[in-house]
This record gives structure tokens, C-alpha cells and sequence, in this order.
């Protein structure tokens, strides 16, 4: 059995790459602007659920032929589904619980032998002996024969 040696404490999580200079700037630029898509698209939910009516919200609300009620009404029906599919898979949880119990019963499937293959009739004994000894195989034709339909 191993000792435990002592801990690098000046280990370093971050994996650094040495990217170049047009790439990090492409980068950059990409995700600044799915920042700031994301705080537009919070303030128009946001606006819409206090009932706000500023310059940059009010812009939105007229691209899209919307009103903060009807932007309410949509986030209460998100609401209601998402509390409709919670609910239900709670249900199912519990019901599933009682049911079948707290137990796994699944099992991993025991390893393939040699002879489970070779009842299995699809390749050749000589082919899958082959298979095991060797580290690379070229085939001119595949060695598995087709299943009849």
C-alpha cells in the first residue's frame, strides 16, 4: 500500500492556453455580447414584471407588439408548466417509491466469454480468437455474418 505524500499547495487549477491575440479577441467580443443579450432579455422580463415603461424596455415592447400584461401572462404560463411538469415527476417519484421500493436492482452484465460468443454463431471461433491476440486487425470483409430477417 502507497504512504500519502504531502500536497502540492501551490497547484494550479486553471488549465492556461497560449491562445493568439485575434482569437482571444474574437472571444472576448462573442461572449460581451451574449452578456449583454442576457441582461436585455432580463431587463425586458424584469420591466414587464414590475411594470415599468423606460426608453430601452419600451423599444423592445414595440419591436415585438407586446405589453407588460401580455409579458406577464406568457411568464405565468411558463410558470404553470413548469410547476405542472415538477409535480408530476414528483408524483411519479413517489409513486415509482412505492411501487418498486428504495432498492437498485440493476446488476451490471457479466463480462462476454468466449463461449457466449461463440453460441451466438455470428463469427467464426478462429476470428475471435484472433480478435483477442491481436492489437490491430484489417479485415478485406466483415467477419460477422448477417442475421437472417
Amino acid at each position: 500500500m502507497e504512504k500519502p505524500r504531502p500536497r502540492n499547495r501551490q497547484k494550479q487549477v486553471i488549465i492556461l492556453e497560449k491562445q493568439p491575440l485575434p482569437r482571444f479577441i474574437v472571444s472576448l467580443l462573442f461572449t460581451l455580447l451574449i452578456w449583454i443579450y442576457s441582461l436585455f432579455v432580463v431587463w425586458f422580463f424584469a420591466a414587464a414584471l414590475f411594470d415599468t415603461n423606460d426608453r430601452y424596455s419600451g423599444i423592445l415592447k414595440i419591436a415585438f407588439k407586446t405589453s407588460n400584461n401580455e409579458v406577464r401572462t406568457f411568464m405565468l404560463t411558463g410558470v404553470c408548466i413548469f410547476l405542472f411538469f415538477l409535480l408530476y415527476l414528483i408524483f411519479w417519484r413517489t409513486y415509482n417509491k412505492k411501487r418498486f421500493g428504495s432498492k437498485t436492482r440493476r446488476k451490471q452484465p457479466k463480462p462476454a466469454t468466449v463461449e457466449d460468443l461463440e453460441m451466438l454463431d455470428l463469427i467464426p471461433i478462429e476470428t475471435i480468437k484472433k480478435l483477442q491476440m491481436s492489437n490491430y486487425i484489417e479485415f478485406e470483409k466483415n467477419p460477422v455474418r448477417d442475421l437472417e430477417k
